[in-house]
């Protein structure tokens, strides 16, 4: 018998939902399974050209789209370390998301990286419990779905914006962890063969 998330207490249950999904998954807002933060204010002054790499919503972009950052920002060691003393730095499966300008688009956190991130313009996703996949939240994140709330709430007047408080109440649909990486898994397949397609026709 599969287990159903609707008896986790870890997770609010919602009588509002937008479309039917499987018995075993649950309708649940993304502040109830992940802590969502920004980083401390980095003053422009203590902007660098050498150091540790201090990211904006456009280098967190380019590395959601697997591109190689050319670091024009940087803050010092001796700066990095204090923050990751006093309140914590990006950690392996943390999610980023930009959160001005071009919205939404997340990179997690490699265990090798070692970076810190602007205030606002970029935000944080923790995830509070070990069943959840940071590979789904992340093919999440570029559905049409979640896409379509992320630019409806959007704060921003000329600049799409996302708040912590606005990027709480998203409603996802959330599935048992093995369904989770079935899923991943899957989409990781099709894109493989779609590379290899359009290798084939070039």
């Amino acid at each position: 018998m599969k287990k159903n998330v609707r008896h986790n207490p870890h997770y609010e249950k919602l009588t509002d939902i937008p479309f039917e999904i499987p018995d075993s998954w649950e309708w649940v807002k993304l502040g109830n399974i992940c802590t969502i933060s920004s980083a401390k204010r980095v003053l422009k002054e203590d902007w660098k050209e050498t150091g540790i790499p201090f990211y904006r919503a456009r280098e967190i972009a380019q590395l959601a789209n697997g591109e190689i950052v050319k670091d024009d920002l940087f803050i010092t060691k001796e700066l990095y370390e204090s923050l990751k003393d006093l309140y914590g730095v990006p950690q392996t499966g943390d999610i980023l998301m930009s959160a001005v300008g071009t919205i939404g688009k997340t990179y997690i956190v490699n265990k090798d990286d070692c970076f810190y991130y602007k205030d606002a313009s970029v935000i944080c996703l923790k995830k509070k419990h070990a069943d959840i996949s940071s590979k789904y939240l992340k093919m999440l994140f570029s559905s049409n779905y979640l896409q379509k709330q992320m630019f409806a709430n959007s704060n921003g007047t000329t600049v799409d914006t996302i708040t912590i408080s606005v990027a709480q109440g998203y409603t996802i649909p959330f599935p048992p962890l093995a369904e989770q990486k079935r899923i991943v898994d899957k989409i990781d397949e099709i894109f493989k063969s779609l590379d290899e397609i359009s290798l084939h026709l070039v």
